[in-house]
């Protein structure tokens, strides 16, 4: 290998390297972006109100686990009342088990709407009046001009958890 080819690798390789610290650098300099303010760091509540939300909020806003669960039971009732349909009638009764389907997803999905609202409405019962306004300017802001994210229901729509989330809760859906 000629002298040249052997500087011009090394060069390259010092050049890849420098990109890479300067990468390091800029990272360590920079750090990741700042995560936004909690909802209990923005309405600054005291430790007694955060257990009171952890509590309002638990089973409202336990992630998908629950309402995913029933959902698959009644999908599986639905596909297997489906695939027993088979004489002339078929269609007829297709139709029935998916009205009976929609119907009880749609009063799954009811259900869940009451438990978020009811949270919300115990959720500003624990605040301060100058929490509960801060609150309610949250749940505005988070609805948006076209309601709460498309979905009905408590702050940022049905299934999510209040603004900057109750502690340690995830979005339901």
């Amino acid at each position: 290998m000629s002298k040249s080819k052997l500087i011009l690798i090394a060069c390259f390789c010092a050049a890849l390297l420098a990109g890479v610290a300067a990468g390091v650098a800029l990272r360590c300099a920079f750090g990741p972006p700042p995560r936004p303010p909690s909802l209990e760091e923005q309405l600054r509540l005291t430790e007694a109100q955060r257990e009171q939300m952890r509590q309002i909020w638990s089973g409202v806003m336990r992630g998908p686990g629950p309402d995913r669960g029933r959902r698959e039971e009644l999908q599986k009732e639905r596909d297997a009342a489906v695939a027993a349909l088979l004489d002339e009638n078929q269609k007829t009764k297709y139709e029935e088990v998916m009205k009976a389907f929609s119907d009880k997803i749609a009063a799954l999905e009811t259900e869940h709407r009451s438990a978020v609202e009811e949270a919300v409405k115990r959720t500003r019962e624990i605040l301060t009046p100058q929490q509960r306004a801060k609150y309610d300017e949250l749940l505005k802001q988070r609805a948006g001009p076209h309601g709460p994210r498309g979905r009905p229901g408590g702050p940022g729509g049905e299934g999510a958890p209040p603004p900057g989330g109750p502690p340690h809760a995830g979005p339901q859906e």
